[in-house]
């Protein structure tokens, strides 16, 4: 979940090497190219300090930019430049690699123009100035260095510290300027944000503070707290004006059709349109329903419940329950191992648990996992959690919301960190090419995950535990009536009143969990369906690859080549994946640094 500015969509995640086969030549289109990624990344980092902590480019990590209508047109110019001067390099006899190099940079920068264009939530959602400031100073938290760890000395850490007060001390003038350009606030983006923002006190006053009071001299402390308590008092303050307000403000997250279709049309690169996507999430809620159905009858002949007693056991509660997890993740790694689905790089870094800040917990009230970020030098991972107040009351209710036996936590470690997002995204980092380093393609990224959970069940991770299979039906479910609910939403052809009825009817979950939900959709267009539309492309180039490997094909070979060529939409990888089967796989992989 990337925290930004504007709420910007910019460049995730990216790779290294170990084994180093002769990089072909470049030639000038493709130098062009990679100049012009760089570009885009580093001078939009300069000039969006938020955006550049979120990419690990810590130089900026004291610094914030002012909001404003003339930094607003400043963005637009800047993007259009990039724009033209994208269009200016030849492609006439190019590789398919620069041609589809040149194919994501113009979907990256149509999708810059579009904020500012078409989406405009920066006259719409008041939380989101506060929201930013709370989010990337919650990253360099994360990423405090520890003097002796890392080759990290304390001239790191004070370094480190210092720009926390700088930022914090800048945070209420850019809270106020980014306040000034809400011109047209909305009802949902109010509430939802309200709510965020009475959690960030919890973090701010709280681990934040802690960690400050620990490790800064008595005078640096006192200029934290100082800078600390402005920000929170303009956090405050922009809740209190939401809280009076949000009643009367109109429901205005609705893009329209056309602009949603365009969305995936140009931005995401997908080959379908929104009624293409409902006709698939329609096929997946009905399998996703067709598979509880068989287990509860298999349940029901076997005097077995769904739920822990029907193999996987309750997760113990309390500290236990982080070992717990961790030694979960590690079950799942010695599996992927096993079976031979993917190889492991050695480099691969380690996965921190931590519990989700309460400021994350309205957005995020499951698992999620924040990767390594895309230029720091630290390969550790954060998953979030969310522990359930009671695993017992969790149990009982089947909540899908919340991991509490082993089941769920396997099913969700799947998708988050083995072979999901840590892993897939780890590698997708060191990628040489720069295009490829600074994409973050949803329909990739969310289709692989989705895909690895229905995938470990087939191949045997929970034996026949009835639990597992009904588990990873329901968020099957989950993710179809998502798909069905995004492009009703966006075109505004429903109402949030209308999504959630549905959504709770069609995934069981509750109406509050359902409003929640449904919320997040709204404000988020085009995200959701990622995961619908993602792994019907990648179960479609599997099927591909297999017909046209013949007897060398493999599931491993398979999986090893598709995580070589970065974070990007299916329909640049597929091709690209398809032109290389006649490499050796060594050969595929030094080009990506596997």
């Amino acid at each position: 979940m990337p925290l930004s500015s504007a709420r910007t969509p910019l460049l995730p995640l990216a790779l290294f090497a170990w084994c180093a086969l002769p990089a072909a030549p470049a030639t000038a289109t493709t130098e062009r190219l990679q100049k012009r990624a760089q570009s885009i990344t580093f001078d939009w980092a300069k000039s969006h300090p938020l955006v550049a902590t979120s990419l690990g480019l810590s130089d900026e990590d004291g610094q914030v930019d002012t909001p404003s209508e003339a930094e607003n047109t400043r963005d637009l110019a800047m993007i259009r430049r990039w724009e033209s001067e994208l269009a200016s390099i030849p492609l006439d006899g190019a590789s398919l690699v620069d041609v589809d190099d040149a194919k994501l940079l113009h979907a990256q920068l149509v999708g810059m123009e579009r904020q500012y264009l078409v989406y405009k939530i920066y006259e719409k959602d008041p939380s989101a100035p506060s929201l930013a400031i709370v989010g990337a100073i919650y990253m360099q938290f994360l990423h405090l260095p520890i003097a002796g760890t890392a080759g990290a000395t304390q001239a790191d850490v004070t370094s480190a510290w210092q720009k926390i007060i700088e930022r914090l001390d800048g945070a209420a003038a850019y809270i106020a300027a980014g306040n000034a350009l809400v011109t047209n606030p909305g009802h949902l983006y109010g509430v939802t944000g309200a709510e965020q923002l009475a959690g960030a006190p919890s973090f701010l006053g709280g681990p934040l503070t802690d960690a400050a009071k620990a490790q800064l001299p008595a005078d640096r402390f006192a200029a934290f707290v100082k800078g600390r308590d402005r920000t929170l008092a303009a956090m405050e303050q922009t809740k209190k004006y939401i809280d009076q307000h949000a009643a009367s403000w109109p429901e205005n997250y609705a893009i329209g059709r056309a602009a949603y279709d365009a969305m995936l049309r140009d931005e995401q690169l997908l080959p379908f349109n929104s009624e293409d996507i409902e006709r698939m999430a329609r096929d997946e809620l009905a399998h996703g329903w067709a598979v509880q159905s068989w287990m509860e009858e298999l349940a029901r002949e076997r005097g077995t419940p769904i739920g822990p007693e029907s193999g996987g056991g309750l997760a113990p509660g309390g500290v236990a329950l982080i070992e717990y997890y961790r030694a979960r993740i590690a079950q799942l790694r010695e599996f992927v191992a096993k079976h031979h689905l993917v190889d492991v790089p050695a480099w691969l870094g380690e996965i921190d648990i931590v519990e989700t800040p309460k400021f994350l917990q309205p957005v995020s009230p499951g698992a999620s996992m924040f990767s390594p970020l895309l230029f720091s030098k630290g390969t550790t991972g954060f998953y979030f959690i969310t522990p359930p107040t009671s695993l017992t009351e969790a149990a009982k209710n089947l909540d899908a919301n919340q991991d509490f036996d082993r089941d769920r936590i396997l099913s969700t470690a799947v998708h988050e960190a083995m072979p999901g997002h840590f892993l897939q995204l780890s590698i997708a980092r060191r990628h040489p090419d720069f295009v490829r380093k600074i994409q973050g393609s949803g329909e990739f990224v969310e289709g692989w995950a989705f895909y690895g959970e229905e995938l470990l069940v087939q191949l045997g991770l929970f034996g026949d535990d009835l639990d597992a299979r009904y588990y990873t039906a329901q968020w099957e479910r989950v993710r179809g009536a998502r798909a069905i609910v995004d492009p009703e939403l966006a075109s505004g052809a429903w109402s949030v009143e209308q999504g959630v009825e549905f959504f709770a009817h069609e995934t069981g979950f509750s109406v509050e969990q359902a409003k929640a939900a449904v919320a997040g959709i709204a404000l988020g267009p085009g995200g959701v369906i990622a995961y619908t539309a993602g792994r019907s492309e990648l179960e479609g180039l599997l099927a591909e690859y297999r017909s046209q490997a013949g007897a060398g094909a493999s599931l491993r070979d398979f999986h090893d080549r598709l995580l070589c060529y970065g974070s990007t939409p299916f329909s640049v990888l597929g091709p690209e994946l398809l032109a290389d089967l006649k490499k050796p796989l060594a050969e595929v992989r030094a080009g990506a640094r596997y």
